[in-house]
């Protein structure tokens, strides 16, 4: 059955116009940036560098907080918002096969959606050289290059992301608050990067940085041109334990979720709000 409601939800999220925006829209801003040479790369570094590749798929990976919300927000409610409810308490589907296959089908696609950055940034390295851009900013193009900075920084990122919609729709049963939610949580970010360049303890400020935006800058603050053109980040140090504990932290979010949801306390709580407000129209009457 799980397999049934995870194909389900493939099929009817890759139907949608919307995935393929998200994914085109992420494509043409990563090709246009690194295409033009619109990167934080200095003269002496390639605009697709392995730490400039690294760098723009974090800072395009931060709208990954706008994308969960709209993704991951949305499978759950989908079924309130159509009544659906009541045809899941006289089917026979188990809450491990609803709540894991709407999770995965949605978090599979927002993989997808990510993607879109991946191949922009090495479509704009490509053909950066059409756009204007002087060839010798260009170096090697190993594929690796690009898939251990989405591996390592993109996905713990839009997991932690997904995790905390995906809970926040399960704990407020509200839809305003997902979308309300991603833009605070984006905002919040933000700002709290902002006021986190006051702290003496840097090693503190790397740690608590959900996003690792904080961290990849001190961990290649002072790596020279040829350190940025040649070498791969490591994933070690604070960076590893960044993406131990804020991956951890949205393992918990999920298994708080799942434990929390069931059948009868997500549809019923909607069921019983529908009949009061039914009551009373009929009182108005």
């Amino acid at each position: 059955m799980f397999l049934d409601i995870f194909i389900f939800e493939l099929r009817y999220r890759f139907s949608r116009p919307a995935t393929y925006i998200y994914f085109g829209l992420l494509l043409i801003v990563a090709m246009l940036l690194i295409g033009f040479g619109n990167t934080p790369a200095s003269e002496k570094v390639y605009h697709n560098a392995p730490i400039v590749i690294a760098n723009l798929q974090l800072l395009i990976s931060l709208f990954g907080i706008l994308l969960a919300s709209a993704v991951m927000g949305v499978p759950l409610y989908r079924d309130l918002e159509h009544k659906t409810g009541t045809f899941l308490f006289s089917y026979p589907i188990s809450k491990f096969s609803y709540f894991m296959g709407r999770f995965w089908g949605s978090f599979v696609t927002l993989l997808f959606i990510s993607l879109g950055s991946l191949i922009g940034i090495y479509l704009g390295s490509i053909l950066g050289p059409t756009f204007g851009t002087d060839a010798l900013r260009y170096g090697p193009n190993p594929l690796w290059n690009y898939l251990q900075p989405w591996l390592t920084l993109t996905l713990p990122n839009l997991w932690f992301a997904s995790t905390l919609f995906f809970a926040l729709i399960v704990f407020t049963r509200n839809i305003k608050s997902i979308y309300s939610g991603g833009i605070v949580v984006f905002i919040a970010y933000l700002l709290a990067n902002f006021l986190a360049s006051d702290i003496e303890n840097k090693d503190l400020v790397q740690l608590l940085d959900p996003f690792g935006l904080n961290t990849f800058d001190y961990q290649t603050r002072y790596l020279t041109p040829f350190e940025q053109n040649n070498f791969i980040l490591p994933l070690s140090g604070n960076l590893l334990l960044n993406r131990i504990i804020w991956s951890g932290i949205g393992l918990a979010f999920f298994l708080a979720s799942y434990f929390k949801f069931s059948f009868s306390y997500f549809f019923s709580t909607i069921q019983k709000k529908s009949k009061k407000k039914l009551k009373r129209a009929k009182h108005l009457y």
